[in-house]
């Protein structure tokens, strides 16, 4: 029986939440000195390059573990799991927003909502940059909250246990605590997302026996469709939006519940 100390388990997943934050405190007033998005990017990467250097160390340290054992099954079976739940979970979001009274329509190239307010001194680079910062910061999330945290939980606590911490600071890492006029955007807009994909994740990290090329895939797919291809999701009823989240990802949740994978 694993004799850890609770503290300890979780001490690692604590640490790896407030260097994000601290991250988060030394990187937004910075954004004032910017007027071209291309800096933001560079400066959002390497954000996301030391959290997973930090991510790296904990494996290292408490997990006992470098990044090719993390990566070492390699199973293109896995990477199709998880291309095809992102294109499941666009297909039911985007249906279901029709059946609610939405709209559907593709915006302008590049899709760069948020940062509309910003002069664009390329195009190719600034989607270059969009869409690696956006890849990286999927690749690193999942290896830092499923790979290093639902892991290390769950060899203490079980699989539900992890999935629920791995889930929690996932969602705590994206609430950008020094920005207070962000935080209620992000409670109201964002945040039942965050939360339903973290759950997904962690079922599907599970389901898959802990392989993590089936989170990176479904995740980074998602990431680099919504920089590539600007879809705007217009919603007539008031709780439409977390209606489609809540049910795209039940069936999801749903699906795999009873889908059988079989990793070779």
């Amino acid at each position: 029986m694993n004799s850890e100390k609770a503290w300890r388990v979780l001490l690692g997943s604590i640490l790896l939440l407030s260097v994000s934050y601290v991250i988060y405190f030394v990187r937004y007033p910075m954004w004032q000195f910017f007027s071209n998005p291309e800096p933001i990017f560079v400066l959002m990467f390497l954000s996301y390059f030391i959290i997973f250097a930090v991510t790296l160390i904990l494996l290292s340290k408490d997990s006992k573990k470098g990044l090719s054992n993390v990566f070492k099954d390699n199973s293109n079976l896995m990477i199709l799991v998880g291309l095809l739940f992102g294109f499941l979970y666009l297909g039911l979001y985007y249906l279901i927003s029709l059946g609610l009274g939405g709209s559907i329509e593709l915006g302008s190239f590049p899709n760069l909502r948020g940062y509309e307010d910003y002069t664009v001194n390329s195009v190719v680079l600034v989607v270059g940059l969009y869409l690696l910062f956006s890849i990286f910061g999927g690749f690193a999330e999942e290896v830092a909250y499923r790979g290093y945290v639902q892991t290390r939980v769950s060899a203490k606590y079980g699989a539900l246990i992890g999935i629920i911490a791995s889930t929690l600071f996932f969602s705590l890492e994206h609430i950008h605590v020094f920005q207070e006029g962000w935080i209620s955007q992000f409670v109201q807009n964002q945040l039942l997302h965050v939360v339903l994909f973290g759950i997904f994740a962690g079922y599907l990290f599970f389901k898959s026996k802990e392989n993590i090329w089936s989170v990176v895939a479904f995740h980074v797919f998602l990431n680099a469709f919504a920089v590539l291809v600007p879809v705007i999701v217009t919603h007539n009823l008031e709780y439409a939006f977390h209606l489609g989240e809540i049910a795209s990802f039940t069936v999801m949740i749903l699906l795999l519940r009873y889908l059988q994978l079989k990793i070779k």
